[in-house]
């Protein structure tokens, strides 16, 4: 083989080294990250911020806000309660106001069945239809915008919305709050003994528990 022969050829090895794979950057390497790359996958950022008072935020479901919970909403009318949630989920039943009998609907959760049934109470308006009038909620899933709910201390609360008293209210020890019509019952067993049916939230030791929270 002559020199120019060998040259050619050592030139030819030369150029197929450097577009062989070993010679690339792997195309991979820029598609590895798009599975990370948003998609409808993503969480909610916003299911992952923590609330003003550090406790987990709520899904819309189970949002805690003035005269609503969730998709029931306070006046809304029997049937269209029937139309929002399915019949599974709902016990009709009863209960007492001013010596008055109304019927009422034990609701259950159906992301957690076993979960603490919410309750609610319905009035008759003066064209006798029947309206939401209260909402009971004992289910800790159930949070405010600002992660206030059952199982919070009242302490929390209070720094949220400030609170200033706290009264016996029908069959319930509640502190409540004008600005957003919610309720907050209180777990008595945490009361100092032989306390008051209406009390300044300053004597309500902070680290009492919220039992139940009252819509209305």
């Amino acid at each position: 083989m002559t020199n120019y022969s060998f040259f050619c050829a050592a030139l030819l090895l030369s150029l197929g080294a450097c577009d062989s794979p070993s010679g690339r950057t792997p195309a991979s390497s820029a598609g590895a990250e798009a599975p990370f790359a948003g998609g409808t996958g993503a969480t909610d950022p916003a299911a992952l911020e923590p609330s003003s008072s550090g406790a987990r935020l709520p899904d819309s479901l189970h949002l805690i806000s003035p005269s609503q919970v969730g998709r029931l909403r306070l006046n809304m009318k029997e049937q269209e309660l029937l139309a929002v949630v399915p019949a599974g989920q709902l016990t009709k039943t009863s209960y007492q106001y001013k010596g008055v009998t109304y019927p009422a609907y034990r609701l259950r959760d159906a992301q957690q069945p076993k979960a603490p049934e919410t309750i609610l109470e319905f009035i008759s308006g003066p064209d006798s239809v029947f309206t939401l009038r209260r909402i009971r909620v004992y289910d800790p899933q159930y949070r405010t915008a600002e992660g206030i709910g059952v199982g919070s201390p009242f302490g929390a609360a209070r720094q949220v919305y400030g609170l200033t008293r706290v009264r016996q209210d029908e069959d319930d020890f509640v502190a409540i709050s004008g600005q957003m019509r919610i309720g907050w019952i209180l777990d008595e067993k945490s009361l100092p003994a032989g306390h008051g049916t209406d009390m300044s939230t300053a004597d309500i030791p902070p680290a009492t528990r919220i039992i139940g929270v009252r819509v209305r």
